[in-house]
């Protein structure tokens, strides 16, 4: 019986706070220097001999952001979920669909889309080493088995 008459007060309680200050805005948001690099999105493209060509953009990143990407796109190349294949009938509707409606089919043939990853990761490693930057082994980065996941902080 006391919960019936709890609820409604509390919300008028709520309700009161809310009206004790009218008019009230916020200040206005003051957002922080982000880095020069950040807001850019624009990526390397594959080229006809199964190499991917950087971007201006991927070259233009230190060493470090460049080997966080390429230990993101191996933890993403060894992930279960990436690794199964989709059905024939899936990947004929994904790529059907976006003739029709329009869209990318990128992503159905998970075969190419492992080439492109991979040749990306070569492409990475080769500039770390003209930079003379700490390469990776991604054979055997890939060969180890994906890491738990779990709280991580």
């Amino acid at each position: 019986m006391p919960v019936r008459y709890t609820l409604p007060a509390v919300a008028l309680l709520f309700g009161a706070c809310a009206a004790a200050l009218p008019g009230y805005t916020p200040p206005p948001l003051k957002e922080k220097k982000t880095a020069k690099l950040a807001g850019q999105t624009t990526s390397g493209e594959m080229t006809g001999e199964g190499t991917y060509e950087l971007s201006e953009l991927d070259k233009a990143r230190d060493c470090k952001r460049t080997l966080g990407s390429m230990q993101i796109s191996i933890a993403r190349l060894k992930d279960p979920a990436f690794r199964a294949e989709p059905s024939a009938v899936s990947s004929g509707m994904q790529s059907g669909s976006a003739s029709v409606y329009g869209g990318s089919a990128r992503g159905a043939d998970r075969q190419s889309e492992y080439a492109r990853e991979r040749a990306r990761l070569d492409a990475y490693n080769r500039l770390l080493a003209s930079k003379n930057c700490k390469t990776l082994d991604i054979d055997a980065e890939l060969a180890k088995p994906p890491e738990e996941v779990g709280k991580r902080y």
